[in-house]
């Protein structure tokens, strides 16, 4: 056993290289999608696929799931050598299990003619072919109609460039100088990895570097043991739903889990989850089931630990071949990472009754909002953009929701800025403010959606991905429903009509999209916030007079703008105290 002092210089500075790693990725990322929303994964991967650490800068829907991938390139590569200078690209739809934009690049740190290690970063490229501008379309119904595919795909081999594989790449795209760009900037940022790694081996030496890494495992997989302890055993179980497919529409698709809390094992099954779906919100395995069902374990057990292979050790994910968590080929994967959302509301609200005190109420539930797409005829460019998709959390047991945030799954995943938007595409933002009276009424009031109106210049398509319009966010202990996610098209004439889940919803010049994000349910009786706090609220815009009086039962003087102590008492059902006006 290591000395504590080495084992946490070793285990902090491989911390430290993946988060370097994240920083040079950030800065020197053609996309959007990744130097300003951060849609990205940086880790390093021992030689087997087991997560040495994940940069705290990571996406959170990509929680410790690069092993998966590297793993199964390895094999598929099978009696390839693999040599210094390789470097590996894959978004092998069965091992990684997400959209075709998801592509991971990956390089070895070789030892003794052997790789020890992979620096690895995944990547959103803007648009990998297929069907949709950008790729991952809303109704496809198998995947080969979403891009390209490249399973465990050598681009450099020692060193050396693959020029026919790169023009492979470049013509199998709209935006080939975003996904070019992207893809050395992927490189540049695992060269840092592995000259930090040989560095702390040459320091260090192979041996003590390779226990530093298995006791971290250990010590972390205790932690999650001895927060297992803090959940009362049982088994826990709840249901929600998602409006449909995106190609039967109006057919609900139905969410249930399972979870069985065990004295040093927690078991999320997904076994009565919906079957694989036609249209693209199905998931694989490894990047739907396992990676929702550790995202989900990680926030109950170790949410302030770095990721690594000992914080998921005490977690055994059932999700039979064929269900919407764990689809098979030819299935569409565009819209992977949709239903997460409502899924972690559901597995955290099944265990509401376990642990009140640390389940919030229920998300949005929504994580891609709407994209607005078209062909610049000035500029002879295609052009996307992501409207801002922020919306409502849940309220807490102790406290009213946070702003506006991304899905829960996203954690700190940034916005796009309307500025960056107007400057690089042919949009003009005219509206983007809060939702007034979108979050569930309670005790602690539920997180606030956006409004936002823009319009394009060109004729264009609107790309609704938006979900959970008609399973609104459910509020807990007596806590009302926040409001759902919605979207229109305004028309010239001030008519509204509204957009279902589609890839191209036309927009004609002229015409403007609104786009409503839903806000988060409440936590406890609404009459038990106390009127002070909702004449702040409606103070502050947040809830209209006429949902303070109907929701909350507090009645203010429309002229003073104070809290009418005689009516408030009545709209309540209390008797007045003493001195009451």
């Amino acid at each position: 056993m290591l000395d504590p002092i080495t084992r946490e210089v070793i285990n902090s500075s491989l911390l430290a290289y993946a988060d370097e790693m994240t920083n040079n990725f950030w800065r020197t990322s053609y996309s959007y999608m990744n130097y300003e929303m951060r849609d990205y994964a940086v880790g390093l991967v021992d030689r087997n696929g087991g997560i040495i650490t994940q940069s705290r800068q990571t996406h959170p829907a990509f929680t410790a799931d690069l092993g998966f991938v590297v793993s199964a390139a390895i094999r598929e590569l099978g009696d390839e050598v693999i040599e210094e200078g390789d470097v590996i690209v894959s978004n092998d739809p069965v091992s990684q299990g997400q959209h075709l934009n998801n592509v991971v690049v990956f390089a070895p740190l070789i030892l003794d003619g052997q790789p020890f290690a992979y620096a690895c970063v995944r990547a959103h490229w803007q648009d990998v072919g297929g069907g949709a501008i950008g790729s991952g379309a809303t109704n496809s119904t198998e995947i080969f109609q979403e891009g390209i595919q490249l399973n465990a795909i050598k681009v450099h081999r020692k060193s050396v460039p693959d020029r026919g594989i790169l023009r492979i790449i470049r013509d199998n795209s709209r935006f080939p100088e975003l996904v070019l760009g992207d893809l050395g900037a992927q490189i540049s940022a695992c060269a840092i990895g592995l000259r930090r790694m040989g560095e702390l081996v040459n320091k260090f030496g192979r041996e003590q570097v390779q226990q530093a890494i298995h006791e971290g495992w250990d010590m972390s997989e205790r932690a999650a043991c001895n927060a297992l302890q803090t959940i009362p055993q049982g088994e826990y179980r709840a249901a929600s739903f998602l409006d449909d497919d995106g190609v039967e529409f109006g057919k609900p698709v139905p969410i249930a889990v399972r979870v069985e809390v065990r004295a040093d094992r927690m078991v999320i099954d997904f076994s009565d989850i919906a079957d694989q779906v036609k249209g693209s919100l199905n998931s694989g395995y490894y990047g739907g089931a396992m990676n929702v069902a550790r995202i989900a374990f990680k926030c109950l057990t170790t949410p302030r630990l770095p990721s690594n292979e000992g914080c998921f050790r005490p977690l055994e994910v059932i999700c039979p071949p064929g269900k919407l968590l764990h689809a098979v080929p030819p299935a569409a994967l565009g819209d992977w990472a949709v239903p997460f959302p409502t899924v972690l509301d559901t597995v955290f609200r099944a265990l509401a009754d376990a642990i009140p005190e640390r389940i919030p109420a229920a998300t949005r539930g929504d994580a891609r909002g709407i994209i607005v797409v078209g062909l610049s005829q000035t500029r002879r460019k295609f052009f996307g953009l992501h409207l801002p998709h922020i919306g409502g959390h849940g309220a807490r047991p102790t406290s009213d929701a946070p702003a506006p945030r991304c899905a829960i799954q996203q954690g700190d995943m940034y916005g796009v800025p309307v500025e960056v938007n107007e400057s690089k595409s042919p949009v003009i933002i005219e509206k983007y403010e809060l939702r007034q009276d979108s979050g569930g009424a309670g005790k602690f009031r539920g997180g606030l959606g956006t409004e936002t109106i823009a319009y394009l210049r060109v004729d264009s398509q609107v790309q609704n991905k938006m979900i959970r319009s008609r399973c609104p966010p459910w509020g807990l202990r007596g806590g009302g429903n926040g409001a759902g996610n919605e979207s229109f098209v305004i028309k010239p004439d001030g008519t509204q009509e509204q957009v279902p889940r589609t890839d191209r919803h036309p927009l004609p010049a002229g015409e403007r999209v609104r786009m409503l994000t839903g806000g988060g349910g409440g936590y406890g009786p609404p009459f038990e916030r106390a009127p002070e706090q909702v004449r702040l609220d409606v103070l502050s815009g947040f809830v209209s007079m006429q949902a303070a009086r109907d929701d909350y039962g507090v009645v203010l003087d429309p002229l003073t703008m104070h809290v009418d102590a005689a009516a408030t008492c009545e709209a309540r059902g209390q008797q007045p105290s003493a001195g009451a006006a």
